[in-house]
């Protein structure tokens, strides 16, 4: 067996598709020695550095930066030259096949009615199709919830028993511990905050946090807010709040648009509340690797967060006193279950689990 697989996502800044495919490939790595795996990029030392070095993996780069040639001309091309014998995609493929595709859809929240304004019209107009295609066209189509999984058959009209959901995973032991940490977070960590980890976009949602913050006055409480993402898409309600209240937050609310793994690491570690009050989500990690690692968190409970049912605060964030509600409640809480959602996390999100069902699928 020949896996050929596009990895452009780590060419560029983060994507949470990068995690995805390093997990689910590295544990295929381990427990298929007789398959060949091939990941292309624009920088294979860069990959190299992602995925586990052994005799069946191999690491090549693209001729073009420019993406559609990459799809167009170089892939196909490439693949015929290898015998390969499945090529594996996020979100679309090229348009001539040789060999199997094996397509990931993450999600398509941007074709459902109710969330299509959250999305630029050109996204929608030029991603929308060609991931229609790509879904339909595909050989092995995959997903990352049970959520997207059911939007694919009803928005795509693609039968339920093709549709593979593996899902992401959390793996804080991977942490490359030898990056530093900055002074910025050294200094941050000293303190008392909440967190919040995503992009900066509009369904994201970070506007309710800042509400809840000057209204149960956790400044005068001596708390911090923390949020780390690049703004993706333009959020101007958000931008305007933070400017009218420039004063108040002064000193008190940071934003890292770029942290290490170990930066990471230690703003989940010293956190008193991780929040994710997202409005739609495909899956949804950080929650998950604040619940790893044993911090007390509120979590939206829409979209394919609805599966996280094992968080006590697990409130609808459209609904902004439930969600201040849940935060006072879950800052003051003794009782807090870190072991039990630890353990069921670690369960039922596993690289193995996805590895199987990549498997199954393939057959």
């Amino acid at each position: 067996m020949k896996i050929l697989v596009d990895a452009h996502v780590f060419d560029g800044k983060y994507q949470g598709t990068r995690t995805y495919i390093k997990g689910l490939y590295n544990e295929l790595i381990l427990k298929n020695k007789s398959w060949t795996f091939y990941f292309i990029s624009n920088d294979k030392n860069n990959l190299s550095n992602q995925f586990i070095n052994s005799d069946n993996v191999n690491f090549l780069e693209y001729k073009y930066s420019n993406r559609a040639f990459q799809l167009i001309f170089e892939f196909p091309l490439l693949n015929r030259k290898l015998n390969i014998d499945y090529s594996h995609f996020q979100y679309i493929s090229p348009l001539f096949k040789f060999g199997k595709h094996i397509v990931t859809n993450h999600d398509i929240l941007f074709e459902e009615t109710r969330f299509k304004h959250f999305f630029p019209f050109l996204y929608r107009y030029i991603k929308g199709p060609l991931f229609r295609l790509s879904a339909k066209r595909a050989d092995v189509l995959l997903t990352v919830s049970e959520y997207s999984k059911g939007k694919l058959n009803e928005i795509y009209n693609i039968p339920i028993n093709r549709i593979g959901v593996t899902h992401n995973a959390i793996e804080f032991n991977t942490l490359n511990t030898k990056e530093k940490t900055g002074k910025n977070i050294k200094e941050i960590i000293k303190s008392n905050y909440l967190l919040y980890v995503s992009r900066i976009e509009p369904r994201k949602n970070h506007i309710s946090i800042l509400r809840a913050y000057k209204n149960l006055k956790l400044k005068e409480n001596f708390f911090k807010i923390i949020f780390v993402g690049s703004q993706d898409i333009t959020s101007s309600k958000l931008n305007k709040y933070i400017q009218d209240n420039e004063e108040y937050l002064k000193n008190d609310f940071f934003i890292f648009n770029k942290v290490n793994d170990s930066e990471l690491y230690e703003l989940y570690k010293h956190a008193d509340l991780v929040l994710y009050p997202s409005i739609a989500e495909g899956f949804g990690i950080p929650p998950l690797e604040a619940g790893v690692l044993k911090k007390k968190v509120v979590c939206s409970n829409l979209t394919a967060m609805s599966s996280f049912n094992f968080f006590p605060y697990h409130v609808n964030p459209l609904n902004q006193i439930e969600f201040e509600k849940a935060i006072t409640e879950a800052l003051n809480d003794n009782n807090y279950p870190y072991n039990y959602i630890n353990k069921t996390i670690l369960e039922r999100y596993s690289w193995e689990k996805s590895a199987i069902e990549f498997k199954k699928m393939l057959n």
